[in-house]
Parts: structure tokens; C-alpha cells; sequence
């Protein structure tokens, strides 16, 4: 089994032939004895180990390599490690010394593997490329990486990142809008070894956009395709993507950049969502000014969805909006910038499954604005975490905030930080139920986190920010669990 596909393939199933037998390939792995026809197989064992291969996908330049667009050159910097071994509860690594490489599709290698876990390897794309990195047999699980880059200056100032992602069949990405001068790039990344085709839907406020562009892109074996997503529609007020992927997986990012006239109004990266559900959670919310809950429903039907915010006091009603109806198919905003200036977490209910996502902005016109982008995710249930380089041109370290969100019941968690000198310092606290936490990680080299105790479901992101005389950059990154085990399963042939 590929391990790019780990996790991946909800739509995907090997079948074997002759013997009625159907495996997923979400974090599978088998060896499958067949003998003539006809005969049963069961399954004779099973065992859960930890992972010996992970991989994601980072997009590279997301401002170039889009057909009929200047490209606008920036230089991301892609910054990948492997966990503390402290914080894999549960795990242990396989005893075999593995590696953890960066590669700049569709094959050259960037810098020396690293060969120790918490260090953090690093490389600058400075071509129209993606870049895959990997991590093999002690260092695999637990691998996180990142990408971001800066422009301080310019009608392109901004601060953006994105984590790197692993490939999957289908996502919804909610970003963008429809002010003048706003664009959106889609940028698809496929790390496997075959074509994969892609169809891009559009949604609105009034429902899918009934177009046939965007449909059967073709996305090149270990590389990637960026799309304007204005060609499909340029004037949504409240866009949400939909990508799903045949013949494969692919790794999504939209890019949302704002020129306001002649006034740059910032640029990030938005990832995809969790998957559709009925309840959502938008960790690490920073609003300081204007702000919006972007909510959209996948399915047919009305949902009613009540949404409130999880502050460091507990949960409050949002100001307006805190209960709406929408229909199947649509998309609303919502608006929070009427909340206290705080980092905060956006829970999202309704009676039939949704998506959602929150948009924060910096800057009053004429002066210099930024946007950053966050993403509703799963609960952590292992690991999760990121490297925290400085970007290229970046003239002092960033500031830094990790945001914890607990829903439910009351989350303990143990934060562990990497310095530059590679020494790891470990806080324990506990996230109140239906509340948010934030920890300081300014300066640190990378930053973990994972429950050590409670029931309640945790959500993490990291907020970036770097202030200046023209104003304060602002980005930030959703958590996601890292690979840590897979399922091995043993089975024998049955005859009857």
C-alpha cells in the first residue's frame, strides 16, 4: 500500500477477486493469501503499530504558476519535524533509525535528511514547485510540517503559512469573498505517482455555481496545478470550495489575496475543513477588529445552526447571528467583530451536517491591512503540533500563541516547546469545558501538544503575528492529529 493514501480514502476500496472480501485503505496494511475458488477468508489477527512511513504535502508558491496571471514571487519556507518522543503516549517508535527528507516535486531532494526527532528541517521554494516531505521508520510518527512566507512591504504585504497536508479524496475549503480586487487560487498538489482528475464546485450564497468550469482538472503525477477560482465565479461574497478527487488523492489549498484599490488588505492560506458533521469547532480565532464566521451546508437539506464563541471565561452568545437557518448547498457569513479583542474558539451546531470556517482582518483604510484564515478541525485525539521558523525576510522572530479549546468536559494537556538549543520544556494544565487556553510559544523552535487526561475534545491552532510601523501581520495555522499508528491486519483463508 501506497503510504501517501493513509487516512485518505473514504471513496476508496481495494477489492480482491473471487473471494468477496472489500479492505478500506484508510491506514491499512495486510498481507492477503488467496487460494482457488471458492473460498472465505477471515480475518486471523490484528495489531495496531506504530506507523513506519508518513508523508505530507506542502503547495510551494502559492502566487505563481497560474495560467493567465502575473505571477507574483514570493518564497515560502517549508519547516518539518517529528514529534518529542515524550509527547507519543501510547506509541512506541520502531527500533530501526529512520529519517525525515524534504523533496521539491517531482523528485529533487532539499537539504540533508535529519535524522533526530524535535529537530527541524528546513528548506526555501524558490521555484514554481510543491514539496512532499516525508518521514521513515523512528521519526515517522508524529510528523508535522509547515510552509509560510512574508512580504513586509508592497502592495502584496502580508504574512501567510499553511500546514502541509496530507492528500485526501475530498475537502471543502472556505475562503475568499467577492470585494474588488480579491482573488483566489486553488492550488492542488498530488504526491503520488499517477495523474489524479479533479472537478471544483463553487459555492454561494444561492447555492452551487452551474458552470463546467473547473471541472477535470488534471493534476501531474508528483506535482501540482493552481487554478483561479474567479474563472468560476468572481463575485461570491462568501465562497466555499469543494474538491474531490478520481484516481487518486490530492493535497487542496486556497490562497485568498486582497488588493483594496491601491491598499494592500493581506493575504493566508486556508486548508481544508473537518469533515461535514453536526457539530464544528474554529480553534484560535484572534479578532481584533473585523471578523467573520463563514458557514456552509454540503447537503440538500435546511439546516438551523446555532453558533457561540468559547472565550477564556467559558462559552458566550455571539452578539448577532447566534442562530440561522441555511439552506442545502448555501453559504453565510456571520459576523463576530463585535467580540471583545481576544483569541478565542468558534463552535458551530446544527441539525445536519456542515462546514465552517473564520475569517480575521487587521487594518483600518488607507493604512495597511492583513487576513488570516482558520478552519474548523477534528477533535486531537494523539498529537499535534508544528515547527515555528521564521519566515524568509522576517527582520525579528514572530510572535507566537497556542490557542486550546475544549468542548464537552474539561481537557488536561501537557505543551511541550523546543528551543533553538534543542531543549524541550513541558507545561501541564487543564482547558476548562467549553473554553479556550492560550500559551505562549514566542521563540520556541517548535511547539506540541497532546491530552494527558479528561474527556473532553480538544482543538488546537497556532497564531503568528509580527507587528511593525505599518501595522500587524497576522496568520494562522489549524492542528491537526499527526499519523501515529496503523492497523495491521493478518488474514487467513477459510475453505467451506
Amino acid at each position: 500500500m501506497n503510504p501517501l493514501v493513509t487516512g485518505v480514502a473514504r471513496a476508496t476500496v481495494v477489492a480482491a477477486a473471487g473471494v468477496g472480501l472489500v479492505l478500506g485503505a484508510a491506514q491499512v496494511q495486510g498481507a492477503l493469501a488467496v487460494g482457488p475458488a471458492p473460498a472465505a477468508v477471515d480475518t486471523a489477527r490484528s495489531a495496531t503499530d506504530a506507523v513506519r512511513g508518513s508523508a505530507v504535502a506542502c503547495p510551494g508558491p502559492e502566487l505563481e504558476g497560474v495560467e493567465g496571471l502575473d505571477d507574483v514571487q514570493v518564497t515560502p519556507r517549508v519547516a518539518a519535524a517529528s514529534a518529542p518522543l515524550r509527547t507519543l503516549t501510547g506509541t512506541t517508535p520502531s527500533a530501526t533509525p529512520g529519517s525525515l527528507v524534504l523533496t521539491r516535486l517531482p523528485g529533487a531532494a532539499a537539504g540533508a535528511p535529519v535524522t533526530g526527532r524535535a529537530a527541524n528541517a528546513t528548506t526555501d521554494l524558490t521555484a514554481v514547485t510543491g514539496a512532499l516531505v516525508t518521514a521513515t521508520q523512528s521519526l515517522a510518527p508524529g510528523l508535522a510540517a509547515t510552509q509560510s512566507w512574508l512580504r513586509p512591504t508592497g502592495d502584496r504585504r502580508a504574512l501567510v503559512s499553511a500546514p502541509c497536508t496530507a492528500a485526501a479524496a475530498e475537502s471543502w475549503i472556505l475562503a475568499g469573498g467577492g470585494a474588488p480586487g480579491r482573488q483566489e487560487r486553488l492550488v492542488l498538489t498530488n504526491p503520488g505517482g499517477n495523474p489524479v482528475t479533479v472537478d471544483v464546485t463553487l459555492h454561494g450564497p444561492d447555492g452551487a455555481v452551474a458552470t463546467s468550469q473547473g471541472k477535470g482538472l488534471v493534476v501531474p503525477a508528483r506535482g501540482r496545478t493552481a487554478f483561479l477560482l474567479d474563472s468560476i465565479s468572481g463575485d461570491l461574497t462568501a465562497p466555499v470550495v469543494h474538491v474531490v478527487a478520481e484516481g487518486g488523492v490530492v493535497s487542496a489549498v486556497v490562497n485568498d489575496l486582497w488588493l483594496d484599490g491601491t491598499r494592500s488588505a493581506g493575504s493566508d492560506d486556508a486548508v481544508p475543513a473537518a469533515d461535514p458533521s453536526r457539530d464544528q469547532v474554529v480553534p484560535a480565532v484572534q479578532v481584533d477588529g473585523a471578523a467573520v464566521l463563514r458557514v456552509a451546508v454540503p447537503g440538500d437539506g435546511e439546516a438551523v445552526v446555532q453558533a457561540r464563541v468559547l472565550t477564556r471565561q467559558g462559552p458566550r452568545a455571539l452578539p448577532t447571528g447566534g442562530v440561522t437557518r441555511i439552506d442545502g448547498g448555501q453559504v453565510r457569513d456571520i459576523d463576530l467583530s463585535k467580540l471583545p479583542k481576544d483569541v478565542v474558539a468558534i463552535q458551530v451546531r446544527a441539525d445536519v451536517p456542515v462546514v465552517a470556517g473564520a475569517l480575521v482582518t487587521r487594518g483600518v483604510a488607507p493604512a495597511p491591512g492583513d487576513l488570516a484564515w482558520t478552519s474548523s478541525t477534528p477533535p486531537v485525539t494523539g498529537v499535534a503540533g508544528m515547527p515555528l521558523v521564521d519566515p524568509a525576510g522576517a527582520a525579528k522572530p514572530l510572535a507566537r500563541q497556542l490557542a486550546l479549546t475544549a468542548t464537552g468536559a474539561p481537557a488536561g494537556v501537557e505543551v511541550v516547546t523546543v528551543d533553538a538549543r534543542g531543549e524541550q520544556k513541558s507545561v501541564r494544565l487543564t482547558v476548562p469545558e467549553d473554553s479556550t487556553v492560550a500559551v505562549d510559544a514566542t521563540g520556541s523552535r517548535s511547539v506540541w501538544v497532546h491530552r494527558t487526561s479528561g474527556t473532553g475534545e480538544l482543538h488546537a491552532g497556532v497564531v503568528s503575528t509580527l507587528a511593525d510601523a505599518s501595522g500587524t501581520l497576522v496568520t494562522t495555522t489549524p492542528l491537526r492529529d499527526t499519523a501515529l499508528r496503523t492497523t495491521t491486519v493478518g488474514l487467513r483463508e477459510v475453505r467451506r
